[in-house]
């Protein structure tokens, strides 16, 4: 599996380097079950730009916690240009929730890479029964990532 990452919070408050985010990238997107030939990447984005990607992309408006794109069945031209597979974080996002529901900030942003990364090897969370199912694959993949990764070191407190 090839991984690739970028933290453009738009903030000038980079948590860790960029290796470990694309380390970390690469452990989350083994273990929520993508495919190991995929070239995944993650970028954390500010809410204003995750607010423009929601809109341009899916034609929802405002920011948004996490958004998923999945290329590898597309036909786009130069593929080999650009990854697989990509997940959108906003941070912001995280952090205003993990405050609201009184959780830990860097778990949460795990969490959120978790779940595209989850959406991406086939968990969907649309109907309940498929909901539950999915929230049961984050709390077992974050599980397995906590075993190796202290996830306040990658992304602050």
């Amino acid at each position: 599996m090839k991984a690739s990452s970028s933290w453009r919070t738009g903030d000038g408050k980079r948590p860790c380097s960029a290796a470990v985010l694309t380390r970390f990238t690469e452990a989350a997107a083994r273990a929520a079950g993508v495919d190991e030939t995929a070239w995944v990447s993650s970028v954390f984005l500010s809410p204003e730009a995750m607010a423009e990607l929601n809109q341009e992309a899916l034609g929802h408006e405002g920011t948004t916690d996490v958004i998923s794109f999945d290329y590898r069945c597309a036909e786009i031209p130069g593929t080999g240009d650009v990854p697989d597979v990509e997940i959108y974080v906003c941070p912001a996002v995280a952090r205003r929730e993990a405050e609201k529901r009184d959780l830990p900030y860097a778990r949460e942003v795990a969490l959120y890479l978790v779940h595209g990364f989850l959406h991406i090897a086939g968990e969907d969370d649309l109907q309940p029964e498929k909901k539950r199912r999915m929230r049961r694959a984050e709390k077992r993949t974050l599980a397995l990532l906590e075993k190796s990764y202290d996830f306040e070191r990658i992304f602050g407190k």
